[in-house]
């Protein structure tokens, strides 16, 4: 017989994803041919997708990039643009652009923006 483990209240917070729903991410490319994700609320008229609190999930959004790319080595700047909803990664070589997608696909695919 199997013993009984106890799950404790952080284990359950660190299994539990939220999914979110109040924004979505479109990504393209600069002319430069850096890597774009443009944040679209999903209802522009839910007071969650106000300018402020938009601004705000996209300050949130670039900080978690820029400690993700830590451990990577990633040479990119991350550079908000909370007026225009945008985030761009500025590439240091175009050796980056593959990297730098896988990098986005995963952060959408696990913060729910896909």
């Amino acid at each position: 017989m199997k013993p009984e483990t106890r799950r404790t209240m952080n284990q359950d917070a660190e299994t539990t994803r939220f999914r979110n729903r109040t924004f979505r991410a479109d990504l393209g490319r600069t002319e430069a041919g850096s890597p774009v994700m443009r944040i679209v609320p999903l209802n522009p008229r839910d007071p969650l997708a106000s300018p402020r609190l938009m601004a705000a999930f996209i300050y949130e959004l670039a900080s978690e990039m820029e400690l993700r790319s830590v451990p990577l080595g990633a040479k990119w700047v991350i550079s908000p643009e909370v007026w225009n909803g945008r985030l761009i990664l500025e590439l240091g070589s175009e050796s980056e652009a593959e990297a730098a997608d896988a990098f986005l696909r995963t952060l959408l695919a696990e913060r729910d923006l896909d």
